[in-house]
């Protein structure tokens, strides 16, 4: 799922529910219970949301990997160009021996039957004539595959880059949403502790509260570990 441009807070206000664990001290009365329940209804949509980023982040650094390796061939595409500049080169300069061949093949033609050393001056030009011709038909063949590869390349490497922009952002924007839910759960660790010592809850309410306040005290050290 993509998760929104605009940055999601967590409801939890620890200022809210630790103010009420010391208006009420050793009584919560049924509205404290009321808030402390909606608090932790919404850290759990909270845990749904990190959960969500982690997987986003880690798709999206797998496919930073494919990027830099479809720019690395389009790199090494790009060299071709010097080869195909060559290959221009080579082509229109036998392009102009064909049309020189060819104009002495003409003009010797005509006298060719009284001069038998004319005669096999024509032969050999019309066999150079020939692979000269052969040769440029080779030439173009190569030269419209590796122009035709180079087109695609560039084409490519462009929205590669534009891919691999596209992808930094979104991991620096899903990088410092961790860092805004890290700080968060800090605070919502804290509130789950002070809120499971409020009496009137049932044991289910602290059991309840004392395993979020645990998971949440986990996610920390695990975010300490990759971090470090």
């Amino acid at each position: 799922d993509v998760v929104s441009a605009q940055p999601r807070r967590m409801t939890v206000d620890t200022a809210c529910v630790a103010a009420v664990a010391q208006a009420h001290g050793a009584a919560a009365d049924s509205q404290a219970l009321q808030e402390l329940q909606s608090e932790v209804a919404s850290l759990k949509a909270q845990l749904t949301e990190l959960d969500r980023l982690r997987k986003e982040n880690e798709e999206l650094k797998a496919n930073g990997g494919d990027t830099a390796a479809l720019l690395q061939e389009n790199q090494e595409l790009k060299a071709n160009a010097q080869e195909l500049e060559t290959l221009r080169k080579e082509n229109a300069e036998l392009k102009a021996k064909i049309k020189e061949l060819s104009a002495q093949s003409a003009m010797a033609v005509p006298s060719t039957s009284e001069d038998p050393q004319l005669k096999m001056r024509v032969s050999e030009l019309a066999e150079a004539l020939s692979n000269e011709k052969s040769t440029t038909a080779q030439l173009e063949a190569r030269l419209r595959d590796l122009e035709g590869r180079f087109i695609s390349a560039a084409k490519s490497q462009k929205a590669a880059e534009q891919e691999a922009e596209t992808l930094k952002e979104r991991v620096q924007e899903l990088e410092a949403k961790n860092r805004e839910l890290k700080t968060q759960m800090e605070q919502a660790h804290g509130t789950l502790h002070r809120a499971a010592t409020l009496s009137g809850l049932d044991s289910d309410m602290k059991n309840e509260l004392n395993e979020m306040r645990d998971f949440f005290r986990d996610i920390l050290h695990q975010a300490q570990d990759e971090a470090a």
